[in-house]
């Protein structure tokens, strides 16, 4: 696909983490809600190939209004970017396959949990990843299987698209999920060429190996 280091992190930053967050508490200061890293495991990265490419942080204030009270609410989230370099012949080595995640924070108000991100499925989630993309298109969702992230197990789907690639179109398979942490929500996107053999199964692991840092 044709992406710089920082492409892939801004399509997911700007799909997903441009709406989140929600008011906590009325009246104060600015609230602010930090989500923690969520890294791939170490050991699921040397198993896989794949290497750390760009981490970013996107931060977002927004004022919100209940009950003719407005506070201002700060919202930090963390987007971790890994590749993996595939041979594609007289080009020599590209980093062609590319995984990602997205932690966004969990906010309460008065006990409930609220973040745009929670509501989502998989589609919507492709949907907003191709909208921020103009040199991805992604079509129907052909498969999905059942992965444990952060403890839980939820839906991987897979869908057909078509990206980019050094001024050429080439056939991808496109991987979204959504899981729920203590207190806050991650999302995993993972995209490569569809003659990558078995590269499903290291967005598997990847997905599988996703971390939440302290």
């Amino acid at each position: 696909m044709a992406t710089t280091r920082r492409g892939f992190c801004s399509l997911v930053a700007l799909g997903l983490a441009g709406s989140t967050g929600c008011l906590d508490v009325i009246g104060g200061g600015p609230a602010r809600f930090v989500a923690p890293p969520a890294p791939v495991a170490d050991d699921v990265l040397d198993e896989t190939g794949y290497e750390l490419a760009d981490t970013t942080e996107t931060e977002e204030t927004r004022t919100f209004e209940v009950a003719g009270l407005s506070r201002e609410v700060e919202v930090v989230n963390r987007i971790s970017e890994y590749q993996r370099s595939i041979d594609v012949g007289p080009l020599g080595e590209v980093r062609g396959a590319v995984f990602a995640t997205l932690c966004t924070p969990a906010v309460s108000v008065l006990g409930r949990t609220f973040n745009p991100v929670e509501d989502m499925d998989n589609r919507e989630i492709a949907a907003e990843v191709q909208s921020q993309y103009e040199r991805l298109s992604i079509g129907s969702e052909i498969d999905r299987r059942t992965v444990q992230v952060l403890g839980e197990r939820v839906d991987l789907s897979k869908f057909e698209g078509e990206a980019t690639f050094m001024g050429t179109g080439i056939d991808v398979f496109v991987h979204t999920a959504l899981a729920e942490g203590d207190d806050e929500f991650v999302v995993v996107v993972g995209i490569y060429p569809r003659l990558l053999s078995g590269e499903e199964g290291r967005i598997v692991a990847l997905s599988e190996g996703v971390t939440i840092e302290e």
